[in-house]
């Protein structure tokens, strides 16, 4: 009777333990869709709402805030967020931060120095449609796409076809536009920079999440179940989710921004992607910030090397 017991005990811990893993990969593969509250009329920007589709049939929704130059941004958001950010009345089990991370500040601060701005939501996101694989996201490798998708767009308009193109890109935007550069290089010979603010090894950010929130021990125990649901439900391998691989494709003119204090990222890979990026690069530490979310909220209020970068190059 006692074994029995025992037995028990242990099978309702062990499908507990199974049942969380497979949770967590979950929130891996198919990200929070977070409503777009705001639009760059609330910040004091004429703006036209913009769609257009990426090459699989997926249509794409944005914003073109115009200018009267011969330069434009692109701006690529973080996975789990969208064009317009973020905002602390969404509440979700997996929401990762519950501040507000507002990119339509970034933006007027670009409008501010007479850039053109084009931002979009990614596939999963905002207002997008889903992807075509049930809505499952591949930490860029999916969402290289939308990227590419974004240029032939402006390749379709007579106003914007001339423009000199820059990118202002945040974690998954940023994967995104490291791998859609690699991809499909003949698409960006109009861009002459990019700003590449927090880019990630996918399984890098989900070991050091795990090590914050349950401890070196407890990662250890639950990273290798987590890796294989991800790996068995994906399209793509949680090692393989990460620029890693393309950076070295990079002709453009490349600033690397992270914080320094992020909890969970390993500082080897960001400066890995740096180290192996061939084209003109710099790469600026973000001090004083406790938060990998603070990092993506800074050129906001601080866009003074954003628009240093820019400037320079454009």
């Amino acid at each position: 009777m006692i074994l029995e017991v025992a037995l028990y005990i242990v099978a309702i811990v062990v499908a507990v333990f199974v049942f969380f893993c497979y949770f967590l990969s979950g929130t891996v593969i198919r990200l929070d869709r977070q409503p777009v509250p705001k639009t760059p009329k609330d910040y004091g920007m004429n703006f036209e709402n913009v769609e257009f589709k990426a090459a699989d049939g997926v249509n794409l929704k944005g914003w073109l805030i115009p200018a009267n130059s011969n330069k434009l941004v692109i701006i690529t958001h973080v996975g789990g967020l969208t064009k317009y950010g973020s905002t602390k009345a969404y509440k979700s089990f997996s929401k990762l931060f519950n501040e507000g991370v507002e990119f339509l500040k970034v933006a007027k601060h670009l409008r501010g120095e007479g850039y053109g701005v084009l931002m979009f939501d990614f596939r999963n996101h905002g207002e997008s449609d889903p992807s075509p694989n049930d809505g499952k996201v591949g930490i860029g490798l999916e969402e290289y796409r939308d990227v590419s998708a974004a240029m032939d767009y402006i390749q379709s308009r007579t106003d914007l076809t001339d423009k000199d193109v820059g990118f202002v890109s945040f974690c998954m935007g940023a994967n995104s536009t490291i791998i859609a550069m690699s991809k499909n290089p003949e698409k960006f010979s109009k861009v002459k920079c990019l700003v590449a603010t927090q880019p990630i090894s996918m399984a890098v950010f989900v070991r050091s999440y795990l090590k914050k929130r349950f401890t070196p021990t407890g990662a250890k125990l639950i990273l290798p179940a987590v890796t294989r649901f991800v790996n068995w439900q994906s399209k793509y391998r949680l090692e393989d989710m990460s620029p890693a691989n393309f950076v070295k494709d990079l002709k453009v003119p490349t600033l690397y921004v992270q914080t320094r204090n992020d909890p969970w990222t390993e500082p080897a890979d960001i400066l890995g992607f740096y180290e192996n990026t061939q084209s003109t690069k710099e790469f600026h530490w973000l001090e004083g910030l406790n938060h990998r979310f603070q990092g993506y909220q800074y050129f906001g209020e601080h866009p003074e090397k954003m628009l240093e970068w820019l400037k320079k190059w454009m």
